[in-house]
This record gives C-alpha cells, structure tokens and sequence, in this order.
C-alpha cells in the first residue's frame, strides 16, 4: 500500500505592521511566525513583518489608529488584503476592525490583561493552592495562611493616574470619597509621587492598600484597561469606574463596582466594613481557586491569523464608509458628569 497522503499545508499569511504601535515596530506581539507559536495559536502559519517593501504581499495591513498620517498611506488596497484598523480616515479605506470593541471584526483584548480558567494557564502563573483536607473553615484563618501578606496590609485606597482632568470626571468622585476613607493618590492627581510610572517599584506600593481604584479616564463600551488587572494581579481589591459591563470581565465578587453604591460616603462605608472584617474581605479572593490573571493576553492576534485562513472570512467583501462612525458614534463613549449625577 502507497503512503497515506499528507495534506497540504497551507501558504503562510503575511501580516505588515504599517505603523508603529507607540514606540514599538513589533507591535508588542514580535515579528516573524514565533510569536503565534509562543502564543499557543491553533493556526500558526502567520508571519509578522514591519518591512513595508512586503505591502503587495501582505494578507493583512494594521494601522494602529494613534498614528496614522494620511499622508504616509498605501494608495491601492488588493482585493485580497485586509487593512485593519486598530483602535477619521477615507471611506472605505479600512475593510477589518481590531479593536477592544466586542463588535470588532478582530477582538483583541491586550495590552491590558485577561481573567482565564486555571487550567488554560501554565503552571508558573498559578498560586499555589491549599491542600483541600487543609483548608480551614474560617476565612480569616484562610487569609492569614493563604495569603499571609494582605492581613499585614494597614493602608485603605491606592490610585495611580497620570491624567488630570479627564472626560471621565473620576478626579471630581475621588476628591469626593477621600473626604471619608483615606485614598493615597500618586501621580499628576495627587501629592504622592512614584516613578518611573508603571514600574515594578510602583506596583510593589499596592502592597500597603487593601483597594485599588482602576478609574478609566474614559467612560467607552467594552473599555478595560490595565488599572483592573494591575490590581487584581496584585492581591488587591480593584474598585471599578468605566463604560464596560465588568462582570464580561472577571469572576463574581473579584471587584467592586462604585456604581452600585448611590454615594462617595456609602461606598466609604462598604470599605470600611471590609477592612474590619476578615472574612468579608478574604471572600474576594476566592475566585482565585478556580482563575488566575492573565497579563497582556494575545488570544486577539491567534483570532487574527485564523480568520486569515478562514474561507468564510476571506470570502467576504466588505469595507467601513466611514470608520469613524463605528468607532465614535455606534457606541460612543460618554461624559463622566451623566454618571455622577446619579452617585454624588
């Protein structure tokens, strides 16, 4: 009998980087195919390049929106490329959408973080759990053995922000709520300082609070940035203020929302309660048996590469008149004052 015939692999799909993202020419995923190995991407046979000499081959063109200069564009678009828009440019110009937006063409979460089951997670990323005829009956007891550093922390509420004023108004509930619990604030909001900004030094401060305020600076659909999952990666209890459904985003009782409480003062209280009681406040770390946080996931750039390869996808002729209105005006983002005048 002849040899069984091996199918045939398909053409690798080439994936320009037009722009840089920030400073970064790799986009922060790397270049070549490695990335979307390292990755664990079911369909690998992507390769990254920043060489604009590889325009005409390229399957898909991503433009991160931040940078584009309409002067420095490609004028002809092949009718097998895809140029993604990343994050007001000519109609019909961007024919995919990669964005943070749940709606995009490409759903792409980093470079914040991510909430996944344990065991999608490699070993090194997870904590160590107590044997389970170990496990004591008093949360306090759990606190105190599993998670020995939160009961030696002392301090109340941390946050970090570099913008002041935002649209997002989270200065005006800030200044608010420190009139009843004490917020430490570093940055350009405050009189505390710590740089450099985002530094392991910084984040090694969270290790004196109990809470976090991950505050967005804008109040926009399907918006998480890494403020949520600095904290949460930190042993400390994220306060959330943003435009996003966050229970899309983590587990039950692994945040709280200050929406939910119709005041500065009543969200102090809750805080304080917290703080007074073990057990109450060990309960938001008990996602932490079954998940663990994922730090600048890459799941997006695996979809990328699999709808690249999808026949469905590829056969689809679409393109956006007018990117700008899905971007801004579908789900548009909106002022931090409609927000505060129902919780002040």
């Amino acid at each position: 009998m002849g040899a069984a015939k091996k199918e045939p692999e398909s053409p690798p799909k080439t994936i320009l980087y037009w722009t840089p993202y920030y400073n970064r020419t790799d986009f922060t995923v790397g270049l070549g195919q490695d990335p979307f190995i390292k990755f664990g991407c079911k369909v690998t046979n992507c390769i990254a390049t920043a060489d604009r000499k590889l325009l005409n081959q390229s399957d898909a063109v991503i433009f991160h929106a931040l940078q584009v200069n309409s002067r420095d564009l490609p004028t002809h678009r092949h009718p097998h490329q895809r140029f993604i828009f990343f994050l007001q440019y000519a109609p019909h110009y961007f024919n995919w959408t990669m964005t943070h937006r749940r709606d995009s063409d490409v759903y792409v979460a980093e470079p914040y973080g991510a909430i996944a089951p344990k065991y999608w997670t490699l070993p090194a990323q997870l904590p160590d759990e107590l044997p389970p005829d170990t496990l004591p009956a008093n949360p306090a007891v759990l606190l105190n053995r599993k998670y020995p550093h939160l009961a030696n922390r002392t301090k109340m509420v941390a946050w970090f922000a570099s913008h002041c004023p935002t649209h997002s108004q989270r200065e005006d509930y800030v200044k608010e709520l420190a009139n009843f619990v004490q917020v430490d604030i570093y940055g350009k909001c405050g009189t505390m300082e710590c740089l450099p900004r985002n530094s392991q030094r910084c984040e090694s401060l969270l290790d004196d609070y109990k809470f976090y305020l991950a505050a967005e600076n804008s109040l926009c659909p399907d918006y998480v940035s890494e403020k949520f999952y600095r904290a949460l990666t930190n042993d400390i209890v994220p306060i959330v203020y943003g435009g996003a459904d966050y229970t899309d985003y983590a587990p039950p009782h692994s945040f709280i929302n200050l929406a939910d409480f119709a005041s500065p003062k009543d969200l102090a209280a809750y805080l304080k309660l917290l703080a007074s009681n073990e057990a109450l406040y060990v309960e938001y770390f008990q996602w932490k048996k079954h998940y663990a946080v994922v730090r600048s996931p890459k799941k997006g750039w695996c979809d990328l590469c699999a709808k690249l390869n999808d026949p469905h996808w590829q056969s689809q002729r679409k393109s956006y008149e007018d990117v700008a209105e899905w971007w801004v005006r579908k789900l548009p983002c909106y002022p931090g004052s409609s927000f505060l005048l129902g919780h002040m």
